[in-house]
C-alpha cells in the first residue's frame, strides 16, 4: 500500500515540478517527528509569491497541510525517494539528514544548493560522523559556536568550504512558541525521560530505559518517556518490553508523536545522558536536568583530533546534575538534589548562551533573509 502512495506522491512531485516555474526550494522530512524543526522556515517562505516551496516526506502520518497552501508529497523511503533524490530539479534542498551522500540519499547534479538545517543544538564534532555535513553546500548554524568547529574540521579534513550562516535554531523558536508559562502544582511530580540514541550496541536506552522508569513508577512520580525518531527504529526490543510491562501503570505515558510538545511543557524535571534535548529543555523551558553516566556518545572516530570542548558538556557540567546508572536506588534523591542545583546554577544558562553565541532571536526570519540574498543575489 505504502508504493502505491508513494508512486502517488511520485506523480504529484512531477506535476508540480512542470506547472510551476517559479524557483523552488524543496524540503526534505524523514518523518513526522522532524516535522516541527522545519516548519517555521517553511510557513514564512510558503508566503513569497516568487518562490515555489515543495515538502517532500518518507512519513505517511506526515501529511497534515501546512499553512499557505503547502500540501506534503509522500514520497516513501524506497524506489521512488531514490528517484527523486537521484534527479531532484531546484534552486535549493534544506534537509536535517546528515551523512547526505554517504548512505542512499545521493546528491542530484540538478540540485544547485544542499541546505543543511540543525535538529539539535549540540555540537558538530562528537555526536555526528566527521563526513556528517561534508557534501553540503550552506549550513544555517544555531550559532558561532558551530560555525567555528565547522571551519576548524573543513580545514583538519580538507573538506570542501562552506557557506555557513548564524541563523539561530529554528526548532527553539518552535518550542518557545508553544511553550506554556505555568505549571500546577501536580505537574512538579511529572518527570520527562528523553534518552538519546546511540550507534553503540551499550547504550542507555536499551540497557536501562525500563528500569529508569519502573523506579519512578515505583517512586510514584508520573513518568513520561519520550522517544527519539531513531529509537523507534533501532530500540525494537526495548521499546516492545516497555510497552508490555508499564504501560498498564496510570502514572506512564510513552510519547512518540515529537511534534506532541505537551510532555515537554507539563514535566518539571527532564532526566536525560548524551543527547540534545538538555539544552532546548534548559534554554526554552529553563527547568532542571538529571543526567545519568552509562556510555558515553561518541559518533566521531576522530574526536580526539578535534581539540574543542562541546556545547553540550558545558551546559553538563555548569547547570546540570549528574549521577551513574549503579546509583539508581538513589533516584528520588538525585531528583530532589537536581532541583535545588538547578535554583543555585540556573543564570549560568544566559552566561553560555553568550559565551557559545548562540542565536536566540529571529531564527526563521534570519534564514529566510539568508535564503533570499543567495536565491536573488543576481
Amino acid at each position: 500500500m505504502s508504493f502505491f502512495y508513494a508512486l502517488l506522491g511520485f506523480l504529484s512531485y512531477l506535476r508540480l515540478v512542470r506547472l510551476n516555474k517559479n524557483k523552488k526550494v524543496i524540503f526534505f522530512s524523514e518523518s513526522k517527528n522532524y516535522r516541527n524543526y522545519l516548519l517555521n522556515l517553511i510557513k514564512i517562505l510558503g508566503k513569497e509569491n516568487n518562490l515555489s516551496v515543495i515538502y517532500l516526506t518518507s512519513d505517511l502520518n506526515d501529511l497534515k497541510e501546512i499553512p499557505n497552501k503547502i500540501n506534503p508529497i509522500y514520497i516513501g523511503a524506497g524506489f521512488f525517494r531514490i528517484l527523486i533524490f537521484t534527479f531532484i530539479e531546484c534552486e535549493m534542498l534544506i534537509m536535517t539528514l546528515t551523512d547526505l551522500g554517504n548512505h542512499e540519499i545521493k546528491r542530484s547534479k540538478n540540485c544547485k544548493n544542499y541546505v543543511y538545517l540543525f535538529h539539535s543544538l549540540v555540537s558538530t564534532h562528537k555526536l555526528y560522523t566527521h563526513k556528517a555535513f561534508e557534501n553540503y553546500d550552506i549550513i544555517l548554524s544555531n550559532g558561532e559556536y558551530q560555525k567555528r568547529e565547522l571551519e576548524i574540521c573543513e580545514k583538519l579534513f580538507k573538506f570542501k568550504k562552506k557557506k555557513i550562516f548564524n541563523t539561530g535554531y529554528i526548532y527553539l523558536e518552535h518550542l518557545i512558541e508553544n511553550k506554556i508559562h505555568t505549571i500546577n502544582s501536580s505537574d512538579e511530580n511529572k518527570i520527562l525521560v528523553a534518552l538519546s540514541w546511540n550507534k553503540s550496541a551499550k547504550n542507555l536506552f536499551d540497557d536501562y530505559a525500563e528500569n529508569i522508569i519502573k523506579k519512578l513508577i515505583d517512586e510514584k512520580f508520573h513518568a513520561i518517556l519520550r522517544t527519539h525518531p531513531e529509537t523507534l527504529k533501532r530500540s525494537n526490543r526495548a521499546l516492545k518490553n516497555i510497552k508490555k510491562n508499564l504501560l498498564k501503570f496510570n502514572n506512564f505515558e510513552l510519547n512518540t508523536d515529537l511534534t506532541n510538545l505537551k510532555p515537554i511543557n507539563d514535566s518539571s524535571l527532564l532526566i536525560t545522558d548524551n543527547g540534545g534535548m538538555a539544552l532546548e529543555y534548559f534554554i526554552a523551558q529553563k527547568k532542571p536536568v538529571l543526567y545519568i553516566n552509562y556510555s558515553e556518545k561518541i559518533h566521531n572516530e576522530f574526536l580526539e583530533k578535534i581539540d574543542l570542548p562541546t556545547v553540550e558538556d558545558r551546559f553538563k557540567e555548569d547547570v546540570g546534575t549528574t549521577m551513574q546508572i549503579d546509583q539508581l536506588n538513589e533516584l528520588k534523591l538525585f531528583i530532589k538534589k537536581t532541583k535545588d542545583n538547578f535554583n543555585k546554577n540556573k543564570e549560568k544558562i544566559n552566561s553560555l548562551v553568550l559565551d557559545n553565541k548562540i542565536v536566540l532571536k529571529n531564527q526563521s526570519q534570519n534564514s529566510k533573509r539568508i535564503i533570499l540574498e543567495l536565491l536573488f543575489k543576481n
